[in-house]
């Protein structure tokens, strides 16, 4: 008898062909969607999903600290290019939905991770505040290193300059050396040498650093250079210990590796004073070359 053969049969196995996933289409389709929509919402100056989004008044959403800091210093939209003003209106909805999709899954990848990072760092800095206020001086300095690290935003700096001024305040060295960091970049340098000198002494390894810095170097009509009291400050870096009272601090990698080049940058320089200790290893295991 006669075969008759559908279009598109397979003749010789008597079946029909393999259709093309339409289900693995349709999510390839989805996911590109889902993708195009959301970056809709990636904050044109930061290129970075919004963890506190506000929309200005160009009708763009941003993350709030970047279009903050972008208003500080010009009146156009950098998107438009155009003149808008200064007013900024949350935009809850758009977190409320980023929120969502993240924890769905719908959003994945470096997209939703930074998201997640940067949404942790807040929940923490909100923690620290909270302790901050409680008179935690450790968190207030947390606090001020939250803030740190913004040089060209205005309110970060006083935000970080004030924390770590309330963490010195209460007693915690770290907080010490940081405010007299802020003090040094905003050209208070003799307060901060004097500041730096008491932190040092209370035993922390990156106030020692900078106060060798300040002998090695000197400073015009202030202080003198003396690349053995240089010397002494370094060699007390690389044996700065915690204490039991909370001051002091084992050096990091940082400080160690800036004691070790100094020291053996200038190996020919005695270590004169009766309190310069042995050079230590450090925790990273090196004494220099």
């Amino acid at each position: 008898p006669r075969t008759f053969e559908r279009p598109g049969q397979d003749a010789a196995a008597g079946r029909m062909p393999p259709k093309k996933d339409s289900a693995a289409t349709s999510n390839k389709l989805l996911r590109s969607a889902i993708d195009k929509g959301v970056d809709e919402f990636l904050c044109p100056i930061t290129q970075e999903l919004p963890v506190d989004p506000v929309m200005a008044e160009d009708g763009h959403v941003y993350e709030r600290t970047a279009i903050g800091q972008w208003l500080q210093r010009s009146g156009k939209s950098p998107v438009t290019n155009l003149e808008m003003g200064q007013k900024l209106l949350d935009a809850k909805q758009v977190r409320s939905m980023l929120a969502t999709m993240v924890k769905s899954g719908a959003i994945s990848g470096d997209k939703a991770d930074k998201w997640q990072e940067r949404l942790k760092a807040e929940d923490q800095a909100r923690e620290w505040q909270r302790e901050a206020e409680g008179g935690d001086a450790r968190a207030m300095c947390k606090l001020g290193a939250s803030h740190d690290g913004a040089d060209d935003d205005s309110e970060a700096v006083g935000k970080a300059r004030m924390w770590y001024q309330r963490s010195a305040q209460h007693g915690y060295n770290r907080g010490l050396t940081n405010y007299a960091n802020k003090l040094h970049n905003s050209g208070e340098k003799g307060h901060a040498a004097l500041h730096w000198m008491e932190a040092a002494t209370r035993g922390d390894a990156w106030a020692c650093i900078q106060v060798a810095g300040l002998y090695s170097r000197g400073i015009s009509g202030y202080l003198a250079q003396d690349k053995e009291l240089a010397k002494r400050w370094c060699l007390k870096a690389l044996a700065c210990k915690l204490k039991d009272d909370g001051d002091g601090a084992l050096p990091d990698e940082d400080d160690e590796a800036k004691a070790n080049a100094w020291l053996d940058a200038n190996a020919d320089v005695a270590a004169l004073w009766f309190d310069a200790p042995d050079r230590q290893a450090g925790t990273t295991g090196r004494v220099g070359a």
